[in-house]
Formats: C-alpha cells, sequence, structure tokens
C-alpha cells in the first residue's frame, strides 16, 4: 500500500455540496479527495485528481478537517476504519467539559429531533459527525433521539432529516447500518428529485448531459 499523502491546502477547492448532492453524487458529505480504488467506500473519480474538495457550508472548520482526515488516514494505513476512528477521538478531541450544544428540540413520530451544533460535536465527542445522526448508530446520542447539525444549509435539512428517518426505522426493524444507509440514500434522493432540486447521471433530467469530469469540476467550484 502507497503511504497516505497529506492534504496539500494549495489544492483545496470550496465547492457547493448542496449542488453535488442533489446532481452528482448523494454521498458527498464534508471533505473529499480524489480516488478511483474499488476498494474505498463511494471512490470519488469525479474530483480531479491531487485536489481536495470542502464543502463551502463548513469553510469556518477547514483547520479541523484537514487535521482530522490527515490523521485518520495515517491511522488506517495499520488500522482497520472503526479501529482509526476510535484512536482519532482521542487525538483530536478536547477534553471535557463539553460545551452546550443542543440549539432546539421537537416532537417527532416516536422519535425525538434536535439540532445540534455539529462544530461542538465534532471537536469534542466525534470528529466523524456529519450532517446528522441517531441512537442506532452513534452510542452518544440518546435513546430515541435524531440528530441534525444546524451548521448545514437550512435547505437540506428534509433531506437529510428523511435520510435518518428511514435508516433509523429500517435498523430498528433488523437491517443493518450499511444495508439501512442504501435504502436512506435512495429515499433521500428520491424526495429531492420530487422537490424540483434532483437530478442524476443517465437520467433525462440531468444537467450535467455530455460534459467532462473536467468540465464538471466547474460547475461544482463555489463562486463567493
Amino acid at each position: 500500500m502507497n503511504p497516505y499523502i497529506k492534504i496539500d491546502r494549495t489544492k483545496l477547492k470550496l465547492v457547493d455540496g448542496f449542488k453535488i448532492r442533489n446532481t452528482l453524487d448523494d454521498d458527498f458529505v464534508i471533505l473529499h479527495g480524489f480516488s478511483t480504488r474499488a476498494s474505498h467506500y463511494l471512490p470519488k473519480f469525479y474530483i480531479p485528481q491531487g485536489e481536495w474538495w470542502l464543502d463551502h457550508r463548513f469553510k469556518d472548520e477547514l483547520d479541523f478537517f484537514v487535521r482530522a482526515e490527515d490523521t485518520l488516514n495515517e491511522l488506517m494505513e495499520t488500522l482497520s476504519y472503526h479501529e482509526a476512528r476510535e484512536e482519532l477521538k482521542k487525538i483530536i478531541c478536547l477534553p471535557p467539559p463539553v460545551p452546550p450544544y443542543e440549539v432546539k428540540r421537537e416532537a417527532g413520530d416516536g422519535y425525538s429531533l434536535v439540532m445540534v451544533d455539529g462544530k461542538v460535536i465534532r471537536q469534542y465527542i466525534d470528529p466523524e459527525f456529519v450532517f446528522g445522526g441517531h441512537d442506532l448508530v452513534y452510542p452518544y446520542v440518546p435513546k430515541g433521539e435524531i440528530w441534525l447539525d444546524v451548521n448545514m444549509d437550512p435547505t437540506e435539512v428534509p433531506y437529510v432529516l428523511l435520510h435518518e428517518k428511514v435508516e433509523r426505522d429500517l435498523m430498528a426493524q433488523g437491517k443493518s447500518y450499511d444495508m439501512a444507509h442504501d435504502f436512506a440514500v435512495a429515499s433521500e434522493k428520491e424526495l429531492r428529485r420530487n422537490n424540483g432540486v434532483g437530478a442524476y447521471p443517465g437520467e433525462e433530467a440531468h444537467p450535467w448531459k455530455g460534459k467532462t469530469n473536467e468540465e464538471l469540476a466547474q460547475e461544482f467550484y463555489f463562486q463567493t
């Protein structure tokens, strides 16, 4: 295995993550680099080689995400992902007490929806917490709760909430996380389509037909 190459900040691009999730890759989260390895989880073949893409909504956490990504990938040279993730928490997370992170709470159908400050969660509890999560995946989320990060684009909240609800319901029925996640992604993409913001490669309504990967990248770079 080739040694992990640290992120080159001169090649880091701010991108419109919402647009990527609507038209190309619903599993693009916050920070990703180029990859074509089939053994990688959802390889990001569309990112130009050498570049790293950061969702512009989280640019104020750039230093944190770069450090976390570099550290995690170094750990994964000798550890499994789950082992590396636990070690990452020990290395990255700040010591307690954890500052207040709950922003808003409301009752859902069989669950409590809690809007949290994801920046606090990442810094003190779990560097890998992104967008949302629930009690059947994250042991630090109390029973019966779904957490959503208030730092995401508010327009994205209905899609992430549906994802977490579908995934949680299926896991409660006995499906594994990986299988439940796949169903949740499909449900989320369908809602994006139905709301008129989503269309994906191969579909008649896809807006980027005929573009090369290089031309496609230009559509996602965030223009200030």
